[in-house]
């Protein structure tokens, strides 16, 4: 390995035009308050401003749908993407074809059984186009439905942790956020995946906070399993609801019980999945048949940015039996164990290596430069997938891609200083409210710990952005309605002022 942690941190320590335009943003916020504004009515009645904050995230939408010109694939035609495959495989299940490898993967014009995505979205979007039949602006409706979910939920959350305020707050900065709007013409699993999540963390603070559910275990079960369907990363939800449960003091044996039947459940909704893997392959895969790809990019070859192979004759770690394997590539499932199996031997055995590499590929996942493009736009403008006479080029693109980077930087780095600020006034804040952080932090830090593994996508970072924009809003509403710069001057002053 030929790079250093620093090199990456360094990264964030670099100041850029955005910069710039991130202090002016906090300025404009703090003078605010100073100045004689009158707030619409409207916008005092929570329920109304959050209505009018969905609506407004609706039109954007919906002008994004007709202004892109990107033509979704409905068969299987190369070239095509994740998003495509996920539409296809919907679109097939009304016609009884269960999750098969598009044609031509096999030498012998056979269509082997595919477990290369999670079937969570392609099962609801296959279910609408039998409905209401096979036709993108059903999927498109729908996708405009989960964003109105995910607000919602977005807001529920933000006032059980902080305030109404800082829930229309985060609410207003997802639908408005470029990454959201621009993805809504993907058939993307984060459509589905944000409000299911939401749900399910939504449920749990209400159940910190004093509400009470019949047979919770179920419910959590029910809708952490099938989060885990549409984004495998959820996996890690019933150590989340056993550490909110220590939190909010709980007893011991519904602490137990409910993290383990909740565990029990999700699998249990997901059996006929991993029955028809283990039919399939004759080994047990629980959700997809990827670790080939995660093995590629965490080994002795792999760099923080997600690049590397699985070690060939000469490499450290290589593996005559994978390699086989993946060049015959006729067992994904055994391919699968085999490469989970290489890929733990190499952690375990290399540890501080493993770190400084999944250190570096969190900084890499983080940042907000330009270094893997828009993956909205990648997805939906590549070659063969939109409109010729249309094309998303030149000036244009350039600007709203500005857009999505500035906008990301401001909501990382208003997230950071939302840490310090809550570190700083963490005994003024409820204790309930206290619970709640640490339960929403603890999702953020698991996905993360997952991400020193997986390949630094940005498109995986997408669902935690929601999360970070709650906390971001809190410092923001702090800027605009506490922060004071009499109270910052006369500080200042009295630093100067001490003698030396």
């Amino acid at each position: 390995m030929n790079f250093t942690v620093w090199h990456y941190f360094y990264q964030y320590l670099k100041t850029n035009q955005f910069t710039f335009y991130f202090a002016l943003f906090l300025f404009v916020l703090s003078i605010g308050k100073y100045l004689s504004i009158r707030v619409p009515r409207a916008l005092l009645d929570k329920r109304k401003a959050l209505i009018l904050v969905v609506l407004l995230g609706l039109v954007l939408r919906v002008f994004w749908l007709g202004f892109s010109s990107h033509i979704p694939k409905t068969e299987w035609k190369m070239p095509f993407i994740e998003e495509d495959r996920i539409n296809m495989h919907a679109i097939e299940l009304t016609k009884g074809i269960w999750f098969l490898e598009p044609p031509g993967v096999s030498p012998d014009g056979d269509r082997p059984p595919s477990g290369h995505r999670p079937i969570g979205y392609p099962m609801v979007l296959g279910t609408v186009y039998k409905i209401f039949g096979t036709n993108t602006v059903n999927a498109w409706v729908l996708q405009l439905i989960l964003y109105a979910a995910a607000t919602c939920l977005i807001f529920g959350i933000a006032r059980m942790l902080f305030s109404s305020r800082v829930g229309i707050m985060a609410a207003l900065f997802f639908s408005i956020y470029p990454i959201s709007i621009y993805s809504v013409k993907l058939t993307c699993d984060e459509h589905l995946f944000l409000p299911v999540w939401y749900l399910g963390i939504y449920l749990l603070l209400k159940e910190i906070n004093g509400k009470r559910y019949v047979l919770s275990w179920l419910w959590y079960g029910l809708i952490f399993g099938y989060a885990t369907m549409t984004r495998t990363h959820a996996i890690f939800m019933p150590l989340v609801l056993g550490f909110a449960y220590i939190l909010g003091k709980f007893p011991r044996k519904k602490i137990i019980s409910t993290v383990l039947l909740t565990v029990a459940v999700m699998q249990i909704i997901n059996l006929p999945w991993v029955v028809r893997n283990y039919k399939a392959w004759g080994v047990p895969v629980v959700y997809t048949t990827n670790l080939n790809y995660l093995y590629a990019c965490v080994n002795s070859t792999a760099t923080p940015e997600g690049e590397g192979w699985i070690p060939r004759e000469g490499d450290e770690g290589y593996s005559e039996e994978l390699s086989k394997l993946v060049a015959e590539d006729r067992n994904p499932g055994m391919i699968h164990k085999l490469s989970s199996r290489e890929m733990t031997r190499w952690i375990v055995m290399h540890p501080k290596e493993f770190m400084v590499l999944g250190i570096s590929r969190l900084l890499v996942f983080m940042e907000w430069n330009r270094r893997f493009g828009t993956w909205p736009f990648l997805s939906q403008f590549y070659e063969g997938s939109y409109d010729p006479s249309r094309p998303m080029e030149g000036r244009l693109r350039y600007v709203l891609e500005e857009l999505a980077y500035a906008t990301y930087y401001a909501l990382f780095y208003a997230f950071l200083f939302a840490i310090f600020l809550m570190a700083f006034r963490w005994k003024r804040i409820k204790p309930l409210s206290r619970i709640g952080i640490l339960t929403v932090g603890s999702c953020l830090s698991f996905w993360l710990l997952e991400h020193m593994v997986i390949y630094p996508d940005r498109k995986y970072r997408f669902p935690i952005e929601p999360l970070m924009m709650i906390f971001a809003c809190y410092f923001f509403d702090h800027v605009m309605r506490t922060f004071r710069w009499e109270d910052a001057f006369r500080k200042v002053r009295s630093v100067l002022s001490r003698p030396r």
